[in-house]
């Protein structure tokens, strides 16, 4: 099963960037971790870059995004669940998170 994964989505380094090929861009946005850090036990710190599939249904116990009615900056703050989050509208699931080391 991990072999077949990594088949799909083998790494790709292209312009600078490092990522993993076979995704597709439709239904996919990044979005920056704040620093709360209540999913450190997924890897997921300060300025993580998270990749959300809007594609993907609410699946209880994994990290699904709601859209909350906070503003910042003028826009809608998201924020990370792993159960619903009263009537927030569901936005979609990480798929994906990134941290730079530096």
């Amino acid at each position: 099963m991990v072999n077949e994964r990594i088949e799909e989505h083998p790494l790709a380094y292209t312009n600078g960037v490092l990522g993993f090929e076979g995704y597709t861009a439709d239904s996919k946005f990044c979005v920056f971790a704040n620093g709360d850090n209540n999913f450190l036990s997924y890897g997921i710190a300060e300025n993580s870059m998270l990749i959300v599939d809007t594609s993907l249904p609410y699946e209880p116990y994994k990290l699904n995004v709601f859209q909350t009615d906070k503003l910042i900056k003028g826009q809608r703050q998201l924020k990370l669940s792993l159960t619903r989050l009263g009537d927030f509208p569901y936005v979609g699931r990480v798929i994906m998170s990134v941290s730079q080391y530096s």
